[in-house]
């Protein structure tokens, strides 16, 4: 990714990071999963062996098993063995498991969105932040401007940031208790518990997917209108003279992507506007924090 001179790119390492970690560390409830899954195999096949007995029929309970409702179980009982042995292992012809199906889908929407406006917006801020000139103690306006810049500029690259990494961190947990919930689906009870993690599951992955969206958009926009406006002069003379719609504009987009999160709860479902707190309080704290300064 390419950053401005002494830019480190954060969001890069962090998230190949958090990828090597979850294919290192994705398994780690395989076995159990696969215990709990013999388990609930075990019990349904006794209760079925049961009702079907002789000692059944004097409780009223007798019931016989016809072929469809063996064939929904073993059916079943084969997917949960498939999705639970493929959960980490990679799938044939590929180089991931199910347990990275959705974050390797929500990856390719991003990079048919152009995930490279992402770095171009980010090296943007990063640029802007760099050469606006720290002003004199002797200028209070002046600084009171280079602290609203600068407290805009931060805020924005850290919403950036925030929502991208939060989508991943909550995608790889909710990834590693997926070999617990697997074995729902054999249950007549439970099922709906296994179909809601696979919704949570796909909801904090497509976090990436609709952020990339909106960065794709506004970074268009952010770049074509701080190129025209300061043609890269970043003087604190011209801060001032267009401050107003800079801080308008950014605005719109820190809020805008706040809501990323909420907005992928509402397409998807799923729990992914629970990434959108976070961007809500370090919004808020930025804020008091920029306020602070000045």
């Amino acid at each position: 990714m390419n950053t401005t001179p002494g830019a480190i790119d954060w969001l890069g390492q962090f998230t190949q990071s958090l990828t090597d970690l979850t294919l290192q560390n994705g398994g780690a409830l395989s076995n159990f999963g696969m215990l709990l899954l013999t388990f609930i195999a075990t019990m349904t096949l006794i209760g079925a062996a049961v009702r079907m007995s002789s000692w059944s029929a004097h409780f009223g309970g007798y019931r016989s098993v016809n072929m469809d409702e063996l064939k929904v179980f073993l059916f079943r009982f084969l997917f949960c063995l498939v999705i639970e042995y493929y959960w980490v292992t990679p799938l044939p012809g590929a180089s991931f498991g199910f347990n990275r199906m959705f974050s390797y889908m929500a990856g390719a929407i991003a990079q048919i969105l152009d995930q490279n406006a992402l770095n171009q917006l980010t090296q943007l801020l990063n640029t802007a932040g760099q050469n606006t000139p720290m002003p004199s103690v002797f200028a209070p306006m002046e600084i009171i401007c280079y602290c609203f810049v600068e407290g805009f500029l931060g805020i924005a690259s850290g919403v950036l940031f925030l929502i991208n990494c939060s989508s991943f961190i909550f995608y790889a947990v909710a990834a590693l208790f997926g070999p617990l919930f697997i074995p729902l689906y054999l249950t007549e009870s439970f099922r709906g518990k296994f179909l809601h993690f696979v919704e949570v599951l796909a909801s904090f992955a497509m976090i990436r997917a609709v952020a990339a969206a909106f960065i794709f958009v506004w970074s268009q926009f952010l770049i074509g209108f701080i190129n025209q406006t300061f043609q890269g002069n970043y003087s604190i003379a011209n801060w001032i003279a267009n401050l107003i719609p800079f801080l308008t504009i950014f605005v719109a987009f820190i809020l805008n992507m706040v809501l990323v999160p909420s907005i992928t709860q509402i397409i998807f479902g799923g729990g992914a506007g629970a990434a959108g707190k976070i961007g809500e309080l370090a919004e808020r704290l930025a804020a008091l924090g920029a306020m602070g300064g000045v």
